[in-house]
C-alpha cells in the first residue's frame, strides 16, 4: 500500500503538527495506526516524511521527521483553454495535474459558455489539493485569473500552438510555450485570424470535435510526448 499524502497549510520544520479535520478523516478511512508513515505536503514544493503520533476523534497529530524542498518544474509551458462547465472543470484539472502540467490559463473567448472563474475559490482549491494527492506532486497546478485571447498572445514569447481539427496531428514542438484550446464551437473567425497573425500553429488531436477538457488533456499528452522524445 502506498503512503498516504496529507495536505497541511505549511510544511515548516521537524516537530509535531495537527491535521485538519478533513485530513484526519482520510487517515481514519485508511485505518492507519500510531507509528504509520505518511507524507505531508503544502502544494508549494515542501514535502515532509512523518509518522502518526496520535489518532483521536478531535485531533490527529503527526511527527515530522524530515523536510525536503522540491524545485518547481520550470518548463515555461502554459496550457490555456476556455473554461469547462460544472464538474467537467474538476475532471480537467485533475487530469492536467496528473499529467504534470504546471500552469492552466483560463480563457474568455467569443463563444465561451463560462466567462468567470475565481482562482481562489474554496472548491477549486480542494480540487487542486486532491489532485496533488493522486498525482503525488509537490507543487499544485497554478490556476491563473481568466484573460482574453489577445492578452494571452501578447504576453507569450516562444512557439504557440492552438487546437484545430484542420491542423496537423502529432506531438507539439518540444519548445512550445503556449497551447490554446477553444470552446466546443471552436475559435471564432476573428480569433482564428488573430491566432494565425500571431504565428500560432494549428494542431489536431483527434478526427472528431472534442469537448474542452478532452482537447486540453489530449494537448497535455502531446506536450509530454514532445518533451520526452
Amino acid at each position: 500500500m502506498s503512503e498516504l499524502w496529507a495536505h497541511v497549510e505549511e510544511v515548516d520544520s521537524i516537530g509535531a503538527v495537527s491535521l485538519s479535520a478533513e485530513e484526519a478523516r482520510h487517515v481514519a478511512t485508511r485505518r492507519l495506526r500510531v507509528g504509520s508513515e505518511i507524507v505531508l505536503f503544502d502544494g508549494r514544493g515542501r514535502v515532509a516524511g512523518a509518522r502518526l503520533r496520535s489518532i483521536a476523534r478531535r485531533e490527529t497529530v503527526v511527527e515530522i521527521e524530515e523536510v525536503r524542498e522540491v524545485p518547481r518544474p520550470d518548463s515555461g509551458f502554459v496550457l490555456a483553454s476556455a473554461i469547462p462547465k460544472g464538474d467537467r472543470l474538476s475532471t480537467m484539472l485533475q487530469m492536467l495535474s496528473q499529467l504534470g502540467i504546471g500552469t492552466w490559463q483560463p480563457l474568455v473567448l467569443d463563444d465561451s459558455a463560462v466567462r468567470r472563474l475565481d482562482p481562489g475559490a474554496s472548491r477549486l482549491r480542494r480540487i487542486l489539493i486532491e489532485s496533488c494527492k493522486v498525482a503525488r506532486r509537490a507543487w499544485s497546478l497554478d490556476v491563473r485569473a481568466p484573460i482574453d485571447l489577445g492578452v494571452a498572445l501578447d504576453s507569450t514569447v516562444g512557439p504557440i500552438f492552438f487546437g484545430d481539427r484542420e491542423g496537423e496531428g502529432g506531438p507539439l514542438d518540444s519548445e512550445a510555450t503556449l497551447l490554446l484550446i477553444g470552446p466546443e464551437a471552436g475559435f471564432s473567425e476573428a480569433e482564428h485570424r488573430r491566432l494565425l497573425e500571431a504565428g500560432a500553429l494549428p494542431r489536431s488531436f483527434a478526427t472528431h470535435n472534442l469537448r474542452i477538457e478532452t482537447a486540453a488533456i489530449a494537448g497535455a499528452v502531446a506536450h509530454q510526448i514532445a518533451r520526452q522524445t
